[in-house]
Order: C-alpha cells, then sequence, then structure tokens
C-alpha cells in the first residue's frame, strides 16, 4: 500500500515538472518575438528621422504662410545665367514682391549644386547645429521652366481663413478722377468692384463713363472737411467738398451738383476725407436725406471713430454702411497689403452683419494693387467668400 502511494506522487511530481519545462519553453519563446519586434520598431523609427531637405523645405513654408505671400521673380538677366547662385536667391529673398508673370523662363538649377545642398541638407539634420539658410533653401528647389508656371503657383500660395456662411467682401477703390488709363485697369477686373470718382476733376467725367460701361459700380467721392493736421494746418478737400460754415441747404446743393456731374447709374456715395463733417449730427442729416431722397446709399469710410452717420441713417430709416477694415494700402508695398487685407478677413468673419468694406485708392497703388487683387479672387472664391458691392448688401 506504501509502494503504490510512492509510485502515484512520483507520477505527480513528474507531470508538475513536465509543466514547469513547457512553460519556460513559452516564456523564453515570447521574449524572443518582444525583443525582434522592438529591434524592427527601433531601426524602423531610426530610418524616418531622417527627412530629406524637400520635406523640411516644405513644411517650413506651410508653417510661415507670410512667405506664400512673395513671389519669385524672372527677367531677361536672370535667364542669362546657368544657375541660381547665392546672389540671386538674395534678390529673390529681397525682391519678393516683384511681379511673377513674366514671359521668359528660368532655367534649372545645376544637378551638381542641387545635389551638394541635398548632402548639405542630410548632414544639417542629423546633427541639428548648422540649419539650411534661406538663400540654399530656394536655391536647392528646381524652378519651374516657365515664368507664367511660377506666377500661378505664388497665386496658389495664399492662406485665407474659411469664410464664415455667408461673409461678403466690397473692395471699393476711391480717388478716381485724375486718369482714365489707371481707371481701366480696376474695371477690366473679373469680379464685381465699386469706384468711387472725386468730382471737378480733370477727367471726373470720362472716368465715370469708363466704370459705368464696364459694368462697375459708379459712386461719388464726396470732398468733406477734415479737422486740421496737429500742425495747425488746415487740409484741402478738393473742389465741390462740403465746408464747416455751409448750411444743411447748401450741403445737399453740393452733393446733388456732384452727383449730377457724373451722370447717370450713380448707385451711392462715400466721403473723401470729411473727419470734421462727419462728426457733424446736422450736416450728416442733410447728407443722408440726399441719399434717401436719390434713392441711393452713404457709405461711412469712417475717417473718424465719431461718426455721426450712423445716428443719421436711422433717423432716415436708411441701412448703415461702414468702412470697418483697414485701409488696404495705406503701406504701398504688396506684401503690407496683404497683410491688411487678412485683417479684413477677420473683421467680415467677426461681422454681426456679415460683411466688410475694404477700400483702396487707384492712382496710389496701381502698379500693384490691380495686379493683387487679381491674384487673391479666385483664392477668395475658394475660401468661401462672396465679392459683392454695397449697393448688394441686404442690411
Amino acid at each position: 500500500m506504501v509502494k503504490k502511494d510512492k509510485k502515484s506522487t512520483s507520477q505527480k511530481s513528474r507531470k508538475n515538472s513536465t509543466k514547469i519545462a513547457l512553460d519556460s519553453k513559452t516564456l523564453i519563446l515570447l521574449s524572443g518575438v518582444i525583443i525582434i519586434v522592438c529591434i524592427l520598431f527601433l531601426a524602423g523609427n531610426f530610418l524616418l528621422t531622417q527627412p530629406t531637405k524637400m520635406i523640411v523645405f516644405n513644411e517650413t513654408e506651410n508653417e510661415k504662410p507670410e512667405i506664400t505671400f512673395k513671389e519669385i521673380p524672372t527677367s531677361e538677366a536672370e535667364n542669362e545665367k546657368s544657375g541660381v547662385d547665392k546672389k540671386n536667391a538674395n534678390l529673390i529673398e529681397e525682391n519678393a514682391t516683384a511681379k511673377g508673370d513674366s514671359k521668359e523662363s528660368q532655367k534649372n538649377v545645376p544637378d551638381s549644386k542641387e545635389k551638394k545642398l541635398q548632402e548639405k541638407a542630410q548632414n544639417s539634420s542629423q546633427s541639428n547645429k548648422n540649419p539650411i539658410s534661406k538663400e540654399e533653401k530656394i536655391a536647392s528647389v528646381q524652378m519651374p521652366k516657365s515664368g507664367a508656371k511660377i506666377a500661378e503657383n505664388a497665386k496658389n500660395k495664399f492662406s485665407f481663413p474659411s469664410a464664415m456662411p455667408g461673409v461678403k467682401l466690397c473692395f471699393v477703390i476711391d480717388d478716381a478722377g485724375l486718369s482714365v488709363d489707371n481707371v481701366k485697369k480696376y474695371t477690366s477686373l473679373p469680379f464685381p468692384l465699386t469706384i468711387a470718382v472725386l468730382p471737378q476733376l480733370s477727367h471726373s467725367a470720362e472716368c465715370a463713363e469708363q466704370i459705368r460701361a464696364s459694368g462697375k459700380e459708379l459712386i461719388l467721392h464726396q470732398p468733406m472737411q477734415a479737422h486740421a493736421y496737429s500742425s495747425g494746418t488746415i487740409p484741402d478737400p478738393g473742389p465741390g467738398a462740403i465746408l464747416p460754415e455751409m448750411s444743411t441747404l447748401e450741403v445737399a446743393q453740393t452733393i446733388k451738383k456732384n452727383l449730377d456731374s457724373l451722370g447717370g447709374g450713380v448707385k451711392g456715395f462715400n466721403n473723401h476725407e470729411g473727419s470734421l463733417i462727419t462728426e457733424n449730427n446736422l450736416k450728416m442729416g442733410a447728407v443722408m436725406e440726399v441719399a434717401s431722397e436719390r434713392g441711393i446709399y452713404f457709405l461711412d469710410s469712417r475717417t473718424t471713430a465719431h461718426s455721426a452717420a450712423f445716428q443719421a441713417a436711422l433717423e432716415c430709416d436708411m441701412p448703415y454702411i461702414a468702412r470697418y477694415a483697414p485701409f488696404l494700402d495705406n503701406v504701398i508695398d504688396r506684401e503690407s497689403m496683404l497683410k491688411e487685407l487678412y485683417k479684413g478677413l477677420a473683421v467680415a468673419n467677426d461681422s454681426k452683419e456679415g460683411y466688410a468694406v475694404i477700400i483702396g485708392h487707384v492712382d496710389k497703388s496701381v502698379k500693384i494693387l490691380p495686379q493683387l487683387l487679381l491674384d487673391i479672387y479666385p483664392e477668395l472664391v475658394k475660401a468661401g467668400y462672396v465679392i459683392t458691392t454695397p449697393s448688394k448688401l441686404k442690411l
């Protein structure tokens, strides 16, 4: 009986030891699998952390939208060269606002130089001690052969915020009346635009006719007296102006005369300067009465924060239209204008009324503004903005 118990105990012991041996083998196998997976993960991670220079350049461009404002210029002098050296790259950086729609073709960067710059980029990314300069980044990118292609690429790099539902933009171009040729550069633009003509200038009537014939919105740019400058000098608002000594009757007569001088089809009027007049309740009442009588709108350019135009419009039961966005071209520079445009888009998206009036000037920025407006128009539409005119706003 004792022998049987011993034998039974011996068999149980062998069974237990067999189970322990199997468990150990399984653990060893699992440990090996885990180690192999870790090695593969580390190797893959190492390979993925070796970026090419082109990827670094593209990410840098995307993270800095202000760079996208710039265009790469082309010229005959650049086309005569076989490649883009450091001096040319500096010129590209310094003259980034120049036009990029030249018909001349740029040549490709030499392969040897591009290869050298790519090798330097890889070494830099590994050591993280010698970052690539802007000049090298520009030079290392193979340039398109067509100057038109460069312009097209530059136009498509705007980072406009998406429009809130129903947001509208009204571009108003002031100070027409001195040059018909300059006005034509705006009337040829393929979208709704409002152009304001100063009265009684050498080409006021001709400019008005050009605007009317083009189908763009014509308004009067009514001169009004502004406050004196800090030096004490009183600014001259120009001919046909509303002056502080005028009665309300004279104010109305002056506006009507100026409106009639531009011919038919005038949709409204806004103030040229006029901080002194627009702060006057009585005179702004007379202004609104003329607008109401003629069935046209008055656009408050808001040259003063203390404008009485809102109260006057309220009393005449008229919609109040005003510029709250910054003037587009206080600084005559493409990049500066774009910065002001971004501010205007913010105003439009934040506005309860859902619009922004953005004002530029005909002659002041004619070398930059028409082309800029042409470039940004399709991108604004893609972002959801509706381009319209003040007369079409439903307020």
